[in-house]
C-alpha cells in the first residue's frame, strides 16, 4: 500500500501569504512611525486583516481611453512616475520619514480606515485617531503629499513631452488618493499635438509652432504677451498677441543646453507667461533671459511679425549677440570662432570644464556675467550626450599671454 504524500502547497497561496506578511510589517511600522510605538496593537486583528483584503492597487498609468497614445509612452511614463516616487520620502513633524512609495499604498489605507473608525465598534478609535489628526485627511501634512503627488506626476509629464511632437497630460482624479472608495489605482495619460504653422520670415517659408501648454482640464494655455512688456513700440496696438516659436529655436535650444526637451520647453513657457518679463530690448528684437533651476543660462530671441511674438532663436550665455558673450569679446578678445573652438558655446561642454573649480577663469567669467553657468554642473544628469571632463587648463594656455587675461589674476 503506497503511503500519502503531502499535499503541495499552492505556489499561489505561499505568494499571498508573503504579501499578507509584508503588509502587516508595514502597517507596524508605519504605526510606529506616525503615532508611535503600541498603537499598532490598538488596531483590533481583523480590522488589519480588512484593509489588506481591501488594500489599494498599485499606482499605475494607463492609456486614457479616448487616447490613441502609444504603448511604449505609456510603459515610459510609468517607469518614469515610479523612479520619482521611490525617491521621495515623506519628511514628519516628529523627525520620522516615510517613504511615498509606502505611503501611496499601506499608509493610505491605514490613514483612511482610521480617519472612519466607528467608536461604538472600536474601543481605542478615540485615542487613534487623536494620535492620527496630523496625518488625516484635510491636515497639512495630506495636504503636502497631495501637492507632491501632483508635482511628481506633472514633472513627469514634461519630462515626456516635446513641443515638437507632442505634449502628455495625466489625469490623476481617479486615483485613491483622491477617491478613498476607488478599486483601482490609474492615472489616466492622453497626448495632445501642439498647433503648427509657417510664417514668412527674412522672404522664406518658416515653421512655427504654438508656445501652448496643457492644463488639467486638458485644454490648450496659449501664450499671450503684450509687445510692450517686450519693449516693441505698437502705437494703438496694445493687446495681447500670440507668442510663437520657430523650430529653429527649439533646435538651437536643445543643441545649446542639450537636457530633457520637455524641461527646456516647460521653461520657455513659463518664462513667457510671468506677469514681468526680463529682457533687453535690441533695434529689431527683445532678448527675453531664459532661466534654469533659477539661473540664467541664455536668451529668447523675440521678433514682432504680423502681429504675432516669434521666438526666433536661442541664444547661450557666452554666444555672441549677448550682454555677456559682447563682454568676454571685450575682456579677452574671444569671437564667436575662440568659443566654438573652446566649446564653451553651449552648457554640456562649458560644464565640461569644471570653471568654478579654477580660480582665474571663474573670475574672468563672473566679471563678464557668466556666473551663473557655473552653478549649473548638476544638470549634466539631464544631458543627452555624455561629454568627458575637459582640463581648464587648455583654455588657459589657448589665452596664452593675453595681458588681458593677467591683469585678472
Amino acid at each position: 500500500m503506497k503511503s500519502k504524500g503531502k499535499k503541495p502547497v499552492s505556489k499561489g497561496n505561499d505568494a499571498l501569504a508573503q504579501l499578507r506578511n509584508r503588509f502587516f510589517e508595514r502597517i507596524e511600522i508605519l504605526c510606529d512611525t506616525f503615532a508611535g510605538p503600541g498603537y499598532f496593537r490598538m488596531l483590533p486583528p481583523i480590522v488589519i486583516e480588512h484593509m489588506f483584503q481591501n488594500r489599494y492597487p498599485t499606482l499605475k498609468a494607463k492609456a486614457d481611453p479616448t487616447s490613441k497614445i502609444d504603448k511604449t509612452r505609456v510603459v515610459q511614463f510609468n517607469k518614469l512616475m515610479n523612479k520619482f516616487i521611490s525617491d521621495r520620502y515623506i519628511e514628519l513633524d516628529n523627525g520620522g520619514k516615510v517613504y511615498l512609495s509606502w505611503y501611496l499604498s499601506e499608509g493610505l489605507i491605514l490613514i483612511n480606515y482610521i480617519a472612519e473608525m466607528a467608536e461604538v465598534q472600536f474601543p481605542n478609535a478615540v485615542q487613534l485617531r487623536e494620535a492620527f489628526s496630523p496625518y488625516l485627511p484635510g491636515s497639512e501634512v495630506h495636504e503636502m503629499i497631495e501637492d507632491m503627488l501632483i508635482e511628481l506626476v506633472h514633472d513627469t509629464s514634461i519630462f515626456l513631452s516635446d513641443l515638437r511632437h507632442t505634449i502628455i497630460n495625466a489625469d490623476i482624479s481617479q486615483t485613491a488618493f483622491f477617491d478613498r472608495e476607488a478599486i483601482t489605482n490609474d492615472v489616466f495619460i492622453q497626448e495632445f499635438r501642439p498647433e503648427k504653422s509657417s510664417i514668412i520670415l527674412d522672404g522664406e517659408k518658416r515653421s512655427i509652432t504654438s508656445l501652448s501648454w496643457i492644463d488639467g482640464d486638458m485644454q490648450w494655455i496659449p501664450t499671450q504677451v503684450k509687445p510692450s512688456i517686450l519693449g516693441f513700440k505698437t502705437g494703438s496696438l496694445a493687446i495681447p498677441l500670440e507668442v510663437y516659436i520657430q523650430q529653429h529655436a527649439l533646435a538651437k535650444l536643445q543643441e545649446r543646453i542639450d537636457i530633457t526637451p520637455g524641461i527646456l520647453h516647460y521653461m520657455a513657457f513659463m518664462i513667457m507667461n510671468q506677469p514681468e518679463i526680463k529682457h533687453h530690448k535690441n533695434d529689431n528684437s527683445s532678448l527675453v533671459e531664459y532661466y534654469l533651476s533659477d539661473q540664467k543660462v541664455g536668451y529668447l530671441l523675440v521678433s514682432l511679425v504680423d502681429a504675432k511674438l516669434i521666438i526666433r532663436t536661442f541664444l547661450f550665455l557666452t554666444n555672441d549677440g549677448t550682454p555677456e558673450g559682447k563682454k568676454l569679446n571685450q575682456l579677452l578678445s574671444l569671437d564667436k570662432q575662440d568659443k566654438k573652438y573652446l566649446m564653451i558655446d553651449t552648457l554640456p561642454t562649458f560644464n565640461s570644464y569644471h570653471i568654478d573649480q579654477n580660480e582665474h577663469l571663474s573670475k574672468l567669467f563672473r566679471e563678464a556675467g557668466c556666473a551663473p553657468l557655473l552653478k549649473l554642473g548638476h544638470l549634466k544628469e539631464y544631458s543627452q550626450k555624455e561629454i568627458k571632463d575637459k582640463d581648464p587648463e587648455s583654455i588657459m594656455k589657448y589665452l596664452g599671454d593675453s595681458d588681458n587675461f593677467k591683469g585678472l589674476g
